[in-house]
This record gives structure tokens, sequence and C-alpha cells, in this order.
């Protein structure tokens, strides 16, 4: 059995162990049973709790993410590399380029595997 202290609907200070042990009185007494799987920061809704969702992600992140990993790989495309790196690499890197056209874009984005 696990307790928290409900603070508005978001569950803090999960412990394993009856508050009044841990707490002073007055806090003890504001505790709640919760499920055994719940965490600290999940949502309470009176009966049950869950895991907060998932902040949304915006375009413009997920493009700043995708402009890093291309930033990263632009070392392969140099003049001094060998020609077969540079076509491993190519790929990736415009796989990279057509996230923003995927059909999930931005909610669910499949980011392409690098080459070894």
């Amino acid at each position: 059995m696990k307790y928290a202290f409900n603070d508005n609907g978001v569950l803090r200070d999960v412990v394993m162990t009856h508050p009044s042990i841990l707490f002073v009185p007055s806090y003890a007494e504001k505790f709640i049973e919760v499920p055994d799987d719940a965490h600290n920061g999940w949502l309470w809704d009176g009966a049950t709790a869950s895991p907060p969702p998932k902040p949304a992600v915006t375009p413009e992140q997920i493009r700043a993410d995708r402009n890093d990993r291309l930033a990263q790989t632009d070392w392969t495309q140099a003049a001094d590399v060998p020609q077969a790196t540079k076509d491993k690499w190519a790929a990736y890197r415009q796989a990279l380029r057509d996230v923003p056209q995927q059909a999930g874009f931005p909610d669910n984005i499949q980011w392409p595997v690098k080459p070894e």
C-alpha cells in the first residue's frame, strides 16, 4: 500500500510507509491511500492514479532536433571524405530532411537510424 499527498490532483511525496511515521501530524493527516503503482507527479482523479500526459512537441522543436542531427553529420559530406562514406550518410541525411513530410508529423516521428 502507498500513500501520497494530493496536491490539487497531483500526487506528491508518495511513500510506502504510513505518513504518520514520516511526517508531522498536521501534514501526515492530509495523505491518502493510492495504488501501489502510483508515483510522484502522477495525476489523481479521486479514485485512480495515472501518469501525466506527455507534453506536446511543436513542429519547431522537431525541426530544431532534426537540424542538430544534420549538423552532427555535416562532416560526412566534406571534400576529403571518401565517396563510399558520403553515399552511406547521404540517405540518412535525406531521411532527416524528410521528417516534416512524415504522415504523423509532429506527434509521431520515426527517426531514421544512423549508418554504422
